[in-house]
């Protein structure tokens, strides 16, 4: 089981992206059934937050990209008041915002790897160990 973030998720549609062979990788495994993607729920707000803000999409666009991501059947986990709480403390203590500590918090809990595209949330919660950055990164 791996936990995505949304920076992974989304080079899915993006797929000219760097680092989206990665992210494209772990798909094929999700889809293949080599491995699970878990995800927690403010995933889906996430997504649909950049889809509809982010990138020059139409409405109808951004719709029909967000109904993908239905389609994958991700095991997706709520968070309870110890995860929020653990979520704030993470966030505090690397400068990183309670979203992107939320999916630490949640690979922690799974004891799993965590994919995330981003360079800077990758660097500030190296010391935990389950981060794997994808992409290219100098």
């Amino acid at each position: 089981m791996i936990v995505i973030d949304a920076s992974v998720a989304l080079k899915w549609i993006f797929a000219d992206e760097e680092g989206a062979a990665d992210a494209l990788s772990i798909r094929d495994a999700h889809i293949s059934g080599e491995s699970e993607v878990a995800v927690p729920s403010l995933f889906f707000y996430e997504v649909a937050n950049v889809l509809a803000t982010k990138v020059k999409l139409s409405v109808a666009e951004a719709q029909a990209a967000f109904r993908l991501f239905r389609d994958f059947e991700f095991q997706v986990y709520d968070l309870g008041m110890d995860d929020f709480l653990e979520a704030v403390r993470i966030s505090h203590k690397h400068l990183i915002t309670v979203y992107d500590a939320c999916y630490l918090v949640l690979a922690l809990r799974l004891d799993c790897r965590m994919a995330t595209a981003d360079l800077k949330l990758g660097e500030r919660v190296s010391e935990y160990g389950v981060v794997e950055l994808i992409g290219e990164h100098p």
